[in-house]
């Protein structure tokens, strides 16, 4: 089998990490969604707050920046750099290894020179969104709304954060997919065909 790599940003309430998982599943490849990455990330060193304020954009001085030793990331004048750049390492290192999903994270641009690759992203209508996070998390319409709005934000400014680059950008993606159009299992199976033909598996 070829060596597939398909990266899967999404917006939140779309359902994009139940087609990539789905997806994996179907092509037997290994699936990495945001908390697995995040747990790799704390494992080599990061804690789950710096990341937290990196995607909220907050810039974090490390003992460095005084001119103290800082050991392997010693080149990094702040916390922050040395986060996105461990953040970027990982998903290199994850899509080097073996044929995988990666959801989010903006591997879609962390890897946008790995060939062959299948960068999707996935949205729906914000009122499909707002159904979706009502039955998932049990909200009124109005919290529901909130959260998505919330989510939004963060994704975006941890986008901006990592690659400087405005989120919605289509060049960095392959297919753009409504996921309310053929619902998830519909949605996973179109990813499937495109990625059969891209990797010619």
């Amino acid at each position: 089998m070829a060596h597939l790599v398909i990266t899967i940003g999404c917006e939140y309430g779309a359902k994009g990490n139940q087609i990539g998982r789905r997806v994996a599943e179907d092509l037997g490849i290994k699936f990495y969604d945001r908390e697995t990455v995040d747990e790799i990330i704390k494992e080599v060193g990061i804690p789950k707050d710096i990341m937290e304020k990196v995607e909220q954009g907050v810039t974090i001085a490390g003992k460095g920046a005084e001119g103290d030793t800082r050991g392997a990331f010693s080149k990094y004048a702040d916390l922050t750099e040395r986060a996105i750049h461990v953040q970027k390492t990982i998903i290199r290192k994850l899509a080097d290894r073996e044929s995988c999903v990666i959801i989010g994270r903006s591997a879609d641009y962390i890897l946008k020179e790995q060939k062959p690759i299948l960068r999707v992203f996935i949205y729906a209508p914000d009122e499909v969104r707002i159904e979706n996070v009502m039955k998932s998390h049990n909200l009124s319409a109005d919290d529901a709304r909130l959260l998505i709005e919330e989510k939004d934000k963060r994704y975006h400014k941890r986008h901006l954060a990592l690659t400087g680059a405005n989120r919605g950008d289509r060049h960095n993606r392959d297919m753009l997919i409504d996921s309310s159009l053929l619902g998830p299992d519909g949605t996973a199976a179109l990813i499937e065909e495109v990625a059969r033909k891209v990797f010619n598996s």
